[in-house]
């Protein structure tokens, strides 16, 4: 069978909601590769999971249930497994809602006039968080879930992700100017809430690797090809 063909060859696996294999991995393999990245903060790590984690949800497609939660829901309910596989067996630790339901703020002007300097101390203090932190903002804004996704994730209520969320950033915030009372920037940037959101959203917004992820879902479809022939 040739790869070429495997777009009906899949579709047997979708359910009501789901669609084939190819138009699946083409609309969510960007947010995947993101939230993946954002936890391991190495592009072969991420790619070689999301490549795991798309050859599930291949095997898996007939569990999906829309009755339960969207597609990147269910998805990255899938990734967020695969992960804490990876750490539990590869690596034991790895470095690095009003305003947090908001995931245009790249758009907001006062992201451009940061310096250097001041990205890097509010990279300092993503890496500082806890791994449930880490994991929190990773689904928003590298995935870009809503705090209802994220809940059935990781099985809190929609209200407690969302005010878990809205404290984390709050808190960051303070940490920041907290920060630099103790190590003076030269160009101290005061940000509003909403603008140090945005700079969060833009810090998780990596470019993927175009190249790697076409090799990945090559690769995927010979797997899939080499299962049904």
């Amino acid at each position: 069978m040739s790869v070429d063909s495997l777009s009906q060859a899949v579709e047997p696996h979708s359910q009501e909601g789901l669609p084939p294999f190819e138009i699946l991995y083409d609309r969510y393999h960007i947010p995947v590769y993101r939230y993946l990245y954002a936890r391991l903060k190495n592009e072969h790590d991420a790619a070689d999971l999301m490549q795991q984690v798309f050859y599930q949800v291949w095997k898996q497609g007939h569990t999906y249930d829309p009755k339960r939660g969207s597609v990147a829901t269910w998805l990255l309910n899938i990734a967020h497994h695969r992960l804490i596989d990876f750490y539990r067996l590869a690596r034991p630790s790895v470095p690095w809602e009003s305003l947090s339901e908001r995931t245009g703020g790249d758009e907001n002007p006062e992201v451009h006039i940061i310096s250097e300097d001041t990205l890097i101390l509010i990279k300092k203090l993503l890496d500082s968080l806890s791994q449930p932190e880490q994991e929190l903002l990773a689904l928003r804004f590298a995935a870009g879930l809503s705090s209802a996704e994220i809940a059935a994730i990781v099985g809190k209520s929609e209200a407690a992700t969302k005010k878990q969320l809205t404290r984390l950033l709050q808190r960051l915030r303070e940490q920041y100017f907290r920060q630099e009372l103790e190590t003076p920037l030269p160009d101290l940037w005061e940000p509003t809430p909403s603008a140090f959101v945005a700079v969060i959203v833009q810090l998780y917004k990596v470019s993927a690797p175009s190249s790697k992820l076409q090799v990945v879902r090559q690769n995927l479809l010979v797997q899939i090809s080499s299962r049904l022939a």
